[in-house]
């Protein structure tokens, strides 16, 4: 299972810490855990991180991987958004609360829709996490 996670609003010093919290992080250190960098723009100097590129051995590692992303925000003064991104959906990571990472792991798991006919296409998007 591939996924990315995103801290918005970064210079790359907050999805670096990131990286290096989930490399220790007993839940997540078997994984495979690489930054990857932004497409160099035209005029730009040098090039910034863009995401944590993840890949999962199973769909059970998911739950603890949000439990530690969680751990992370929250450990962070003014914790930072994160965003986790499977397959064109994402979610929005804000608590360490049981029955939201619950809820994250079926929305990153579960397909955006559910065709009725084998005409229906996919969103592209999939559920907005409600501010809490």
């Amino acid at each position: 299972m591939r996924l990315g996670i995103s801290v918005l609003d970064d210079d790359g010093g907050q999805l670096r810490a990131l990286h290096r919290f989930l490399l220790r992080d007993p839940d997540t250190a078997g994984e495979t855990l690489v930054l990857r960098a932004r497409k160099a723009t035209p005029g730009a100097m040098g090039s910034g991180l863009d995401l944590i590129d993840v890949v999962l051995s199973n769909a059970v590692g998911l739950g603890g991987l949000l439990l530690a992303v969680a751990t992370w925000r929250h450990s962070r003064v003014n914790g930072p958004s994160v965003q986790v991104e499977r397959d064109g959906v994402t979610v929005t990571v804000r608590s360490a609360d049981a029955e939201q990472i619950a809820r994250l792991v079926r929305q990153l798991t579960t397909p955006a829709t559910e065709p009725d006919d084998d005409t229906a296409a996919p969103t592209a998007s999939g559920p907005e996490e409600p501010r809490s």
